[in-house]
């Protein structure tokens, strides 16, 4: 019903009007919901680089923990309780929340664990009943074939770390701590490999 002096006018030419209103408010509900999306991806691989550093960190801490217990005597431990140390532990619980893709690798870290824990067993055995050589672990081939192996699994797990938080391109330097300790002198020297 139109109103006495005003003219009437079409539905579709009053929707005209507000076309242009209409498709900038379309435009910025867009760009908000796109720029949302964004900041919801970009938290999301901070939060995954942050976990990444972290996992290698402890990693790192795994390895001079590995270091330190190679020349402590395990007297005082039986082969049960030799558990997985608390750094390795919250590497394992990073993996799993934030990178399952590592699985097979931290796998493979946890099994040379165990082979090198195996070692400095028979070998603190070994020691307490004489039985053994007094050659410390630096200079036993074995225990360097068993590091080797340990190093080559964390160089795995680095380097695999590093691509999923896209770090890959920045120079990385091996994992290798390992020193071979002089008893006799004092003084430390690089290990080989």
């Amino acid at each position: 019903m139109p109103f006495p002096g005003i003219p009437s006018v079409p539905a579709a030419e009053r929707l005209e009007d507000y076309v242009p209103l209409l498709l900038v408010l379309l435009a910025i509900a867009v760009g908000l919901a796109l720029w949302r999306v964004r900041v919801r991806f970009a938290r999301r691989a901070a939060r995954r680089r942050a976990a990444g550093y972290r996992l290698m960190d402890c990693l790192k801490a795994y390895t001079a923990w590995i270091d330190w217990h190679r020349d402590e005597p395990l007297l005082h431990r039986d082969p049960e309780s030799l558990s997985v140390p608390a750094a390795m532990a919250q590497a394992v619980q990073i993996k799993d929340e934030h990178f399952p893709e590592l699985s097979r690798l931290m796998l493979e870290l946890l099994h040379t664990h165990r082979q090198l824990m195996e070692y400095l067993w028979e070998e603190n055995i070994l020691r307490m009943t004489h039985a053994g050589h007094q050659r410390p672990y630096y200079a036993d081939p074995r225990y360097h074939q068993l590091r080797d192996t340990q190093d080559a699994a964390l160089d795995s797990l680095f380097l695999r770390c590093r691509e999923l938080i896209g770090d890959a391109n920045t120079e990385w330097r091996h994992t290798r701590s390992d020193f071979s300790f002089s008893s006799e002198s004092g003084m430390s020297t690089p290990a080989n490999g």
